[in-house]
């Protein structure tokens, strides 16, 4: 009959314990559940309007932006929109953002403004830009809240966005559809 050497018996009182160290100190590492962790839907790109599939509602058209160019990089997000005056002028604005919850504050024109706050969704696929527009034209103020809706679908070459705004004459509520070139 053989019996254990003090060597070996020595060798696995040592190697046990840094074993059992070793997973206990990666342990904390391991993902709690099998589900891979959720990526941020990446909505930079340039976008042009897909008005077949939009749903404009009444007023919703004017309010579309022909194209859109957004680049989303880290915590920013920057959404440059083409559009068309009532007349047929082409114009363009830039709205920065940041994607912390955080207030930021877009001139939109003359001395109107646009103070927003962008949230993700819960399962980072979406996110939503909560908006208080004031407006002054002609010595008039007005203020619109608005709400708007990022999402991807078709493997990200389709952006919704799901809008609604809400004035002292009414809500309007429209979806917008943009195609990735």
């Amino acid at each position: 009959m053989k019996t254990e050497s003090n060597h070996s018996r020595r060798l696995k009182r040592t190697i046990i314990p840094v074993f059992v160290s070793l997973m206990l100190l990666t342990l904390p590492l391991l993902p709690c559940n099998s589900m891979p962790m959720a990526r941020k839907a990446k909505f930079s790109g340039t976008w042009t309007l897909n008005e077949s599939k939009s749903d404009f509602g009444e007023y919703g058209r004017m309010w579309a932006s022909n194209k859109l160019i957004i680049v989303q990089k880290w915590r920013k997000l920057s959404i440059e929109r083409f559009s068309s005056g009532p007349t047929g002028e082409e114009y363009n604005v830039l709205e920065n953002y940041t994607m912390d919850g955080e207030e930021c504050e877009n001139p939109i024109f003359e001395q109107s403004k646009k103070k927003s706050t962008v949230t993700w969704s819960d399962d980072k696929q979406s996110l939503t830009i909560n908006s208080k527009l004031e407006l002054e034209f002609e010595g008039q103020e007005m203020t619109i809240d608005t709400i708007e809706t990022f999402s991807l679908q078709d493997d990200g070459k389709t952006l919704v966005i799901k809008g609604t705004s809400m004035t002292d004459y009414g809500d309007m509520n429209v979806t917008f559809v943009y195609d990735l070139q």
